[in-house]
C-alpha cells in the first residue's frame, strides 16, 4: 500500500511538471513570436482624436481632446508669453470615446497639442 500512494503521489508530482512545463513552453512560444495573453495598448495610428483649444476662468489656456482607438492621454506644449520658456503638461488618461484635458500655466499659450496611446 505504501508503495501504491508513493506511486500515485508520484504520478500527480510529475502530471503537475509536465503542466507546468508545457505552460513555460507555451508562453515562451507567445514571448518568441511576439504575442502576449494580454490585450495589446492602441499605438498611435489606430487612434482618431479631435481637440479644440480651451480658456479657463483663471485664463488659463489649454486643450480638450477627444479621441477613439483606445485608451489614450492628451499632451500640450506650452510657451510662457513672458520668457519664451517651453515646456509639455500631460492631461488624464482616458478611454476610448472619452476626452482628455490638459492645461497650461497661467500666463502661457499652447503651441502644439496631441494625443499618446496609454
Amino acid at each position: 500500500m505504501t508503495i501504491a500512494v508513493t506511486s500515485s503521489y508520484n504520478g500527480r508530482f510529475s502530471m503537475h511538471i509536465r503542466q507546468r512545463a508545457a505552460g513555460a513552453v507555451l508562453a515562451l512560444g507567445l514571448a518568441v513570436g511576439g504575442l502576449s495573453a494580454t490585450a495589446f495598448p492602441a499605438t498611435a495610428a489606430d487612434l482618431s482624436c479631435s481637440a479644440r483649444l480651451v480658456t479657463g476662468s483663471a485664463g488659463h489656456k489649454g486643450a480638450s481632446v477627444t479621441c477613439t482607438g483606445g485608451a489614450f492621454t492628451a499632451y500640450v506644449d506650452c510657451e510662457r508669453t513672458d520668457n519664451g520658456y517651453q515646456y509639455r503638461h500631460f492631461g488624464n488618461r482616458a478611454v476610448s470615446g472619452g476626452t482628455s484635458t490638459v492645461w497650461c500655466d497661467l500666463n502661457a499659450r499652447v503651441i502644439h497639442v496631441d494625443a499618446v496611446p496609454s
